[in-house]
């Protein structure tokens, strides 16, 4: 059974890990879950958001863990790949209690927030499913992972949310995932990886992020500034794309997204 080792890593850089782990992505739902429910002035409790980060986390790892299940390490051109092919084993076990941990916390649920959380559950195993059957052909990953996440954030309100903030939301999800899929285009190739960002054009992408920064802006309170903010940065990164690293860029282009909600999350200003 393998252990982690750091040390064995030199090529990994420190602020790299939360990345390679996938605990970025479990935080940046967090981050924006809360957010939003301090704009509702609302309380959502603890459980609901530990299972939302559990259910990220879950998801993202055992995506990768069935990527390179069928590959050897040689094959594999990214560090999260590498990662989890050498460690895979011990991935799992790892999963399997997590997976056993969200399932007793999520008894902590309200009857709705169970309900809710169930249902986007069963998304969640159709697009690993389908994602792993038919992205050697072609599969619109992005799309799907954009939709789950942003329904992931608001699943578990138990108020009612503006539908305009989950359009906002899933256009940034989107969006992120485009440019980070546009920057590791080459990857996506040799490991016969077929999904939509391909089929956009980059120019596209940030002027798209502009856009949505400014319908950001025009609604004016704390949580779409964050929006914004967050929107506005994945815009300049994708401009700047050519002076960096693809490793980088990864980590960059999901900061940007905790570095909004960190903003909405610091201010109590309900939705406008």
């Amino acid at each position: 059974m393998h252990t982690f080792n750091f040390n064995m890593h030199p090529s990994i850089r420190l602020w790299q890990w939360p990345n390679i782990l996938a605990i970025d992505t479990a935080l940046v739902a967090i981050f924006w879950q809360l957010s939003l429910a301090r704009a509702l002035n609302t309380e959502i409790g603890w459980a609901a958001s530990a299972v939302l980060g559990l259910s990220v986390w879950l998801t993202y790892v055992a995506d990768r863990l069935l990527d390179v299940r069928s590959r050897e390490k040689a094959a594999l051109f990214s560090l999260r790949h590498q990662f989890v092919k050498q460690y895979h084993q011990t991935l799992w076990r790892v999963w399997f209690v997590l997976l056993a941990m969200n399932l007793i916390i999520a008894r902590q649920l309200t009857a709705m927030q169970l309900k809710n959380g169930s249902l986007l559950l069963i998304f969640c195993l159709l697009y690993t499913i389908l994602n792993q059957k038919l992205s050697r052909h072609f599969f619109p990953k992005e799309i799907c992972v954009a939709l789950i996440y942003a329904s992931g954030v608001i699943i578990f309100m138990p108020v009612a949310y503006p539908l305009g903030f989950f359009g906002i939301f899933a256009l940034l999800c989107l969006l992120n995932c485009l440019m980070i899929g546009a920057k590791e285009k080459v990857i996506d190739a040799k490991m016969r990886i077929h999904s939509v960002t391909p089929l956009i054009a980059e120019s596209w992408l940030a002027p798209l992020a502009l856009l949505g920064a400014g319908l950001a802006i025009w609604r004016g309170s704390e949580l779409w500034l964050g929006l914004a903010i967050s929107l506005g940065l994945l815009g300049l990164l994708h401009g700047l794309r050519k002076r960096i690293s693809m490793e980088t860029f990864r980590v960059l282009a999901d900061a940007t997204l905790v570095l909004g909600a960190l903003y909405a999350l610091g201010f109590n200003g309900s939705l406008g």
